[in-house]
Order: C-alpha cells, then sequence, then structure tokens
C-alpha cells in the first residue's frame, strides 16, 4: 500500500523519537509462512521481530478452508508432465514433511487447532478427472506414496469416483498463526507497514509505520501483496481472489473427510461445530476474480450455493451465516518462489504459494531459513529458474478448464449476473432457478 504524507507517523517527533528494535531476524508479513519461519528461527534461539500491516492471519492464511493437503493444486499425473518426475515426487515429498512438522509442532507443544485427521477424497467430477486419478494413482504408488483409488462415489453426491490420501488433515488456520508466533516468542507488531529497507553499515534497517527493526537478517513472506512491497515481483506474482461460504452448524455430521473436486475448483469440509465450509467456483470468473480487493461477488457466490443445492440438497433452506474472500498468489509455473532480492542480498523471500499455503508452510519456511542462514541452495524453488511464460500459465489453466468440461463457457450465472456487486450482509444472496 502506498502512503502519502500526510499519513507517515514518521514525520511525528514522537515517532522519530521512538529507540529502534534490535533482532537477528526481521520477518514481513504475519501469515502462515512468515509465523513458521518466526518459529523455526526461534529453535536456532535467534531473536526475531515480526511486521505485519494488518493483524496476523488477516490475509490468505486466515481466509482458507484449512486443509493441510499433501498435494498441489494439479493432480499427481499432471504434475509429472508439468514439472518432471523428480519434482513432482519433491513436492509432494515436501507437503508430507509439512504434515509430520505441523503434527510434531502440535504434539510438543500441546495446541489445540480443532485438528481434524480424517483424510481428504480428490473427488472426480467426469469420467476423464477420473482416469486421471487412476493414473495418478499408479504414478504416486511407484514413487512411493500412500494412497488409494476408489471407483465409486464415495459421498453418494454425483461424483465419479475419488483418490483417498489417508494423510491430509484439516486444522483451523488462524489457531495455527496465532500459536506458531506465540511458541516463537517473537515480538510481532501488528499495524506496521514497511515503508523502507536500508543497509547500515552490516545490518539492515526495517522501518515500519512507527517502528524501525535494525537486523541482520530479513524474510519477506508477504505472498499476493508482494507486487505492492516490491517492484521485483510485479512479473512474479497474479494475485487472485477466492470466495468461500460456511453455513450454519447442521443438525448432524455429513461429511467424513475432506473433499477436493473437479481439478481443485471446489473444495469443502464439515467443521468440528458442524458448518459446512464451502469455496471455490472461480473458474468462470477468471478475469473478475483477479486482483486484491477483499469482497465477495454475487457471480461467485451464486455459483457457489448453486453448488450446493447441486451436491446437497438436503440443505435446502440452511442459513448461510458467513461469506468471505482471501487473495492468493499465483506464479509462472505454479511452483513457489525462494530467493534474495536482487538489490538487498540480505533481504530473502518465501512467496507465491498458489493457493496452498498450509500445504507448504513449514517446509517452505525451513527452505528461505536454510538459504538464508546456512547458505543453502534453494533447489527447485529458485525464483532463478527457467519458466513458462504467462501466456503459457493461462494456457495450462484453459486446458485444464477444458478437461474439466467448462472450457470456452460461462454457467449460467454468469448470463445473469455478468456484474461484480460487493456484498457483506449473508441474506443478499438467494438461489435461482
Amino acid at each position: 500500500m502506498t502512503v502519502p504524507v500526510w499519513l507517515d507517523n514518521r514525520s511525528s517527533s514522537d515517532d522519530l523519537s521512538k529507540p529502534a528494535l534490535r533482532a537477528d531476524i526481521a520477518i514481513i508479513g504475519g501469515g502462515v509462512v512468515g509465523a513458521a519461519c518466526a518459529y523455526l528461527a526461534s529453535r536456532r534461539n535467534l531473536k526475531v521481530v515480526v511486521l505485519e500491516a494488518g493483524t496476523v492471519a488477516s490475509g490468505a492464511s486466515g481466509r482458507n478452508g484449512g486443509f493441510v493437503l499433501r498435494g498441489i493444486h494439479t493432480h499427481y499425473n499432471s504434475c509429472v508432465v508439468q514439472y518432471g518426475r523428480e519434482i513432482a515426487r519433491y513436492v509432494y515429498g515436501l507437503g508430507e514433511r509439512n504434515q509430520a512438522l505441523i503434527k510434531e509442532f502440535v504434539e510438543s507443544n500441546n495446541i489445540d487447532l480443532d485438528y481434524d485427521p480424517s483424510g481428504s477424497h480428490l473427488l472426480a467430477c467426469s469420467l476423464e478427472e477420473l482416469e486421471e486419478l487412476s493414473s495418478s494413482c499408479q504414478l504416486m504408488r511407484e514413487d512411493g506414496f500412500e494412497v488409494d483409488l476408489i471407483a465409486q462415489d464415495p459421498l453418494g453426491r454425483g461424483f465419479y469416483g475419488a483418490l483417498y490420501n489417508a494423510c491430509d488433515f484439516g486444522i483451523n488456520p488462524v489457531k495455527f498463526v496465532r500459536a506458531l508466533l506465540a511458541v516463537s516468542g517473537a515480538q510481532v507488531l501488528e499495524q506496521e507497514s514497511v515503508r523502507l529497507i536500508e543497509h547500515s553499515g552490516a545490518a539492515l534497517t526495517v522501518t515500519a509505520s512507527s517502528q524501525a527493526v535494525v537486523c541482520d537478517q530479513v524474510i519477506v513472506a508477504t505472498n499476493a501483496y508482494s507486487p505492492g512491497f516490491d517492484s521485483f515481483f510485479l512479473d512474479k506474482i497474479q494475485p487472485a481472489r477466492g470466495q468461500m461460504l460456511a453455513t450454519a452448524p447442521l443438525k448432524k455430521k455429513i461429511l467424513n473427510s475432506l473433499c477436493y473436486a473437479n481439478y481443485g475448483w471446489e473444495y469443502f469440509r464439515q467443521l468440528p461445530d458442524r458448518r459446512l465450509v464451502l469455496g471455490g467456483c472461480r473458474q468462470s470468473f477468471l478475469e473478475e476474480e483477479s486482483g486484491y480487493a477483499d469482497l465477495v461477488t454475487k457471480p461467485v457466490q451464486t455459483a457457489l450455493e448453486h453448488y450446493l443445492k447441486d451436491h446437497f440438497p438436503e440443505l435446502a433452506g440452511t442459513p448461510i451465516e458467513y461469506r468471505w474472500s482471501g487473495p492468493m498468489a499465483f506464479t509462472h509455473d505454479g511452483l513457489p518462489l525462494v530467493g534474495t532480492l536482487p538489490h538487498l542480498p540480505s533481504v530473502h523471500f518465501a512467496v507465491g504459494c498458489n493457493g496452498h499455503g498450509l500445504g507448504y508452510s513449514m517446509t517452505l519456511a525451513e527452505r528461505v531459513l536454510a538459504a538464508a542462514l546456512d547458505n543453502e541452495a534453494v533447489g527447485h524453488f529458485d525464483v532463478a529458474r527457467p519458466t513458462s511464460s504467462k501466456a503459457g500459465a493461462e494456457q495450462s489453466a484453459r486446458s485444464m478448464l477444458k478437461s474439466s468440461g467448462k472450457a470456452g463457457e460461462r454457467s449460467r450465472v454468469t448470463a445473469t449476473h455478468n456484474k461484480i456487486v460487493a456484498a457483506r450482509m449473508t441474506g443478499e444472496f438467494e438461489i435461482g432457478p
């Protein structure tokens, strides 16, 4: 966010007299990756200050479905085609390590994260997708991953089959971020937007809204907001909005797993209080859903309600009590970016989670800290890696839409609701005919 001179608190003599804080590491961004960096840095006995422009977990980290999946945005067979067998195996292996690290954190610190160990179903919405899941199952087993193919609908709700991942689990993402920061002992400064980073001899000075921090290393974990933080990310990160809704608590439990359907375009689960949480349905509105704006739109929310009607008809009349959105960060090739700013080599970053921040959180933090503190090579997530063009990435997305039966067409929702409408009240949307 840009800052006019009138709103710059540093012009106040009181703020100018505030002494700078001293830390080993300053972390910019109080989301899940920043919090994981703080926790893992604390295990090295380092003094950490976290600077968050808003409140912790107020971005995508607190606005997702709470899915901790081994996989990423595409099925394993597609990962093998796009990245090659080695990178596909590496990425899914990181997912399993991330899950193990989160479980270790929970158990060693006796943390309550509303842990749901029910596993996940990757649900096929077509026979073609079921074939891809079958291919993925074979490849994953060959590469040492435990997975089960189910050749019929495990939910009885109009799907063609599923891939079951017993290792996947759900959590409360906000509790997770807050717990990581609390256990880390890091000094967390909220409402502190970073304005300037500059060298002060061998150290770095990070100047925020009302506080300066002098440190040895900086970790940037700003994800979708990275292009606004530094122009280096302008051609590397594409922000996009994801939308979700949550029903009132249901009378009984109707789901026994996390559900990720239609190549990941729709996802849903039932929370411990029996609310049904549903997200996605943005594939017909990709252009409208680009950017950072925190709003819910009538086209996407109506599509979500139609999805509820089609797959959960018994919920007709159930109130929708929450609607929200969150900004995701997409990269050209669908993998995260880890590296250093070329003009500030002591400023390291881990951004671009492509909608799977919880699935990357701990291992992405491990990677960037190892690069910053141990001078380890970043590996497959190196920002300097060759990547496909943006046009290529968009073509890949269109291909996935085609395979899911939605290429070149808009849903009936778009035809009647082609204007984006902000809505805060839950009663504003109704399921149409």
